[in-house]
């Protein structure tokens, strides 16, 4: 019975509502999802296929909003397949428009939701991508420099 207070207790404390507990969770799964590496491939051959169009320009293509719509499209179909295998009542609009209004969500798995909703992050990741190919880097992580702080 101690153990059940105890519970209870840690979730009145926290102050979450129904509402950012379900949010909470539906980004737990979508971070194991993105995490996967069937994800990682489908949206890294996507990168690597379109990157090339894209140019570090305050001026965007009309092209752009093309590839844009396909990049959402895919994520969201794969995002939504793999959600609705968990919950059949999940919709990717109102957990989209529930994720911009709220602040539960943040690092990674933000970063890249925010690719679904916001064109200039999209942009950033295609760029990203192409001065990878550039410096001939086959992932992004490569790109990373790792510095000692001791002299």
């Amino acid at each position: 019975m101690m153990e059940k207070e105890e519970e209870i207790e840690e979730v009145l404390a926290t102050g979450d509502s129904h509402n950012t507990l379900q949010l909470d969770t539906l980004v737990g799964h979508i971070e194991n999802i993105i995490l996967s590496d069937e994800f990682s491939s489908l949206r890294e051959d996507f990168l690597k296929q379109h990157c090339h169009v894209f140019e570090d320009k305050d001026e965007n293509k009309l092209e752009y909003m093309d590839i844009y719509k396909q990049y959402t499209n895919m994520i969201e179909a794969h995002i939504e397949k793999e959600l609705s295998n968990l919950d059949s009542s999940f919709e990717m609009a109102s957990f989209l428009q529930e994720l911009t209004s709220s602040c539960a969500v943040d690092g990674e798995v933000f970063d890249l939701l925010m690719t679904l909703t916001d064109f200039l992050a999209f942009k950033t990741a295609m760029l990203d991508v192409k001065e990878s190919k550039e410096f001939g880097c086959d992932e992004l992580e490569d790109l990373l420099q790792i510095t000692s702080l001791k002299s």
